[in-house]
């Protein structure tokens, strides 16, 4: 029989997470909006897309209660996330969350990062799996391989860039990148897992739509790594930028269709690696239903954790 999953937010980014989950094999069994008028035109567009023939709900206990999903994907706004997760959490249900896994410019670091402890917690208790959406830890575990397969050895330096379009935001270096920031961070945990930052190295700077980052990692038993992190929304061509590069390799993440129309990643290199694989995303939703998300509750946490104490380096106004 297959998993059944609850998408909380299908208007986004969340009608391709319905897809993939589809594709791998659950069934949407339950899509949650804002407004009855936004849940059907969410429910039309996955119904086209997916064949879906779910239920649309605007609360969450009434979809909980009526629909009893065994996975909750949530793609709402970051400041919904750490609510809306503890309703699934309590209920039993397994929960992959959108990035960032929470967030409130209102609210304190500390008082972040306590809801943050609290929700890996809650899952510890309930014994339900806990993960943080960003498939940039599955990109990134890709290029090592590729990388690997060339040039093996320790990675001494890594640069990520990753731009997307404004879509009308206003220039906000701090937003930005609370937005894209997570999926650097992510990478960063994956290349160069228990590391510690050296927090006397980091530089920042900011304008504009970009915020970039400088400093040093050191992983046990290993030579320290220098990254340097920048991200930004782009108002002209081009308006997609996923460039990771470990040390003399550069690898560029290109989207395009695959076969039977399924989006697909390819990586792109000027070493001559030129390879075409599953979307990232695609792959996060088939490990996190095979059991082992690829950032559980330790590595979601800690991903809050960098990514507010960078926002905190950076320059304001």
């Amino acid at each position: 029989m297959a998993c059944t999953v609850a998408v909380l937010g299908a208007g986004g980014i969340g009608r391709h997470h319905a897809n993939w989950w589809r594709q791998e094999g659950a069934e949407v069994v339950a899509i949650l909006g804002r407004t009855p008028e936004s849940v059907q035109r969410s429910a039309a567009r996955l119904k086209e897309l997916t064949g879906f023939t779910g239920g649309c709900y605007t609360d969450l206990p009434a979809l909980l209660n009526a629909a009893h999903p065994e996975i909750v994907d949530i793609c709402v706004p970051a400041t919904d996330h750490a609510a809306l997760a503890r309703q699934a959490l309590e209920a039993g249900c397994h929960v992959l969350c959108e990035k960032p896994l929470v967030f409130d410019a209102a609210r304190t670091p500390e008082a972040l990062m306590q809801e943050a402890h609290a929700l890996a917690a809650l899952a510890g208790a309930r014994g339900v799996r806990f993960g943080l959406c960003s498939q940039f830890s599955v990109a990134a575990r890709t290029c090592r391989e590729l990388r690997q397969a060339r040039a093996p050895g320790a990675l001494r330096r890594l640069a990520i860039e990753l731009r997307s379009p404004a879509r009308g935001r206003a220039p906000d270096p701090a937003q930005t990148w609370i937005d894209l920031g997570p999926h650097l961070v992510a990478a960063l945990q994956t290349l160069v897992p228990g590391g510690e930052l050296d927090w006397s190295t980091v530089r920042a700077t900011a304008g504009g739509h970009e915020a970039r980052f400088d400093f040093s990692v050191q992983a046990p038993g290993a030579a320290p790594v220098t990254v340097h992190f920048a991200v930004g929304f782009t108002t002209g061509e081009p308006a997609n930028v996923r460039r990771l590069v470990l040390d003399e390799t550069a690898f560029d993440l290109l989207g395009e269709t695959g076969p039977g129309g399924c989006f697909r990643m390819r990586y792109r290199s000027g070493t001559g690696i030129d390879e075409p694989r599953p979307d990232p995303m695609r792959l996060l939703i088939r490990e996190f239903l095979a059991g082992h998300p690829p950032l559980g509750p330790e590595a979601a946490c800690e991903n809050e954790r960098l990514l507010l104490r960078l926002l905190a380096a950076l320059p304001r106004g």
